[in-house]
């Protein structure tokens, strides 16, 4: 499902370039917030396994409904064209029906998106991207029977990777100051966990999935 759609993306931006004009290369730097909305397999109720049998622990799939995440991003622009490295943290608060506390969510990806309109002040922009997450829950994996920390709590960092779709709206007030407000759906594939008794980063033996729906406005300073 992703490929078709970055390929009609890709080809609606093509339809609407024009390759006989001039290269406008610029930089940005943008700041801002997202608030995330997240729905999936992180329930506050489950729990998943790894594939490392000998290791006697499970992991608890906490619920975390929404949070705000500081978001940054450096940008190359090409005319309507933009490309963004971006990072992001947030601090959600977690609850499970056996835990509950503050997590820690991590982000780093790329974005591409068209910026229809261009140059006027005002564009409409649209494209995808993809990024590696990270979400710590410090008391989300429990030693059992045989581990010699049975009933010991123990913190959990879920790892994974995952596509996510843009629709944007930008106002430049100068050429040098501009503002964006963006919609965004991450849809998160964790698959790995990291937890004390683990020597070694573990492979899950069911992925996490979990949706994440964004509104996030950024300041941007471009030069």
């Amino acid at each position: 499902m992703f490929r078709p759609v970055f390929l009609t993306l890709l080809f609606a931006a093509y339809l609407y370039a024009d390759f006989e004009e001039e290269w406008i290369k610029k930089y940005a730097f943008a700041a801002g917030i997202d608030i995330a909305v997240t729905r999936g397999d992180l329930d506050g109720v489950s729990r998943v396994g790894s594939d490392k049998k000998l290791v006697p622990e499970s992991v608890i799939l906490p619920d975390v409904p929404f949070f705000l995440v500081y978001a940054f991003d450096a940008r190359a622009l090409v005319n309507a064209s933009s490309i963004a490295f971006n990072f992001g943290i947030g601090f959600p608060e977690y609850e499970h029906k056996q835990q509950s506390g503050d997590a820690r969510y991590f982000r780093l990806g790329l974005e591409y998106q068209y910026h229809f309109l261009w140059p006027e002040p005002f564009r409409i922009g649209t494209g995808l991207g993809y990024e590696f997450s990270s979400m710590r829950f410090p008391n989300g994996s429990v030693g059992e029977a045989g581990s010699g920390k049975e009933g010991k709590w123990g913190h959990a960092n879920f790892t994974g990777n995952g596509p996510h779709a843009v629709l944007s709206a930008q106002y430049f007030f100068t050429e040098n100051i501009a503002v964006e407000g963006a919609i965004r759906y991450r849809l998160l594939r964790l698959n790995r966990v990291a937890t004390p008794l683990q020597e070694d980063v573990s492979k899950l033996d069911d992925s996490v999935w979990q949706g994440m729906g964004e509104f996030g406005f950024r300041g941007m300073f471009v030069f």
